[in-house]
């Protein structure tokens, strides 16, 4: 659990560590983000709702709950995915690749370096109660890469 001046952030690892626990396990998990709406973005919903725990137990992505920490009001998520970047040789200088081969691998068929990058998969703001107007963000207030996991 991260905390800052106004806002906690939970892994929702740290709920499925715990198991069937009704009152700090998965199922208090369920209970807590059945609430969420996102109307601007079903998809951003229908993420939280019904994948996110698959994808977390399948180490593909992990979600991030945001909770005000005035009282606890669930006001946003986050999914952050693990995917690898490809970059042709050709397109980098020689600065950038002594760069980039300290940190990925180079494919000498296709002439191009693989490398591990964070992708934010999903971002949304929860419109219950307005729960959205706690916390600032983008116009878009809901959006969401689900196609690139």
């Amino acid at each position: 659990m991260e905390v800052s001046d106004r806002f906690m952030f939970v892994n929702i690892r740290e709920y499925l560590a715990q198991g069937d626990n009704e009152k700090v396990g998965e199922p208090e998990l369920m209970r807590m983000i059945s609430d969420f709406s996102c109307p601007k973005n079903p998809d951003v919903e229908q993420f939280l709702k019904k994948s996110c725990v698959e994808f977390t137990k399948k180490n593909q992505s992990v979600t991030y709950l945001v909770h005000d920490m005035e009282d606890g009001v669930l006001v946003a998520y986050f999914t952050i995915a693990l995917k690898p970047l490809t970059v042709r040789d050709e397109t980098v200088s020689n600065t950038v690749k002594k760069k980039i081969k300290r940190i990925s691998e180079f494919d000498e068929q296709t002439k191009s370096y693989t490398m591990s990058a964070f992708l934010i998969a999903q971002l949304g703001k929860n419109y219950t109660n307005d729960a959205d107007k706690r916390i600032t963000g983008g116009g878009r207030s809901c959006l969401s890469w689900h196609g690139a996991l």
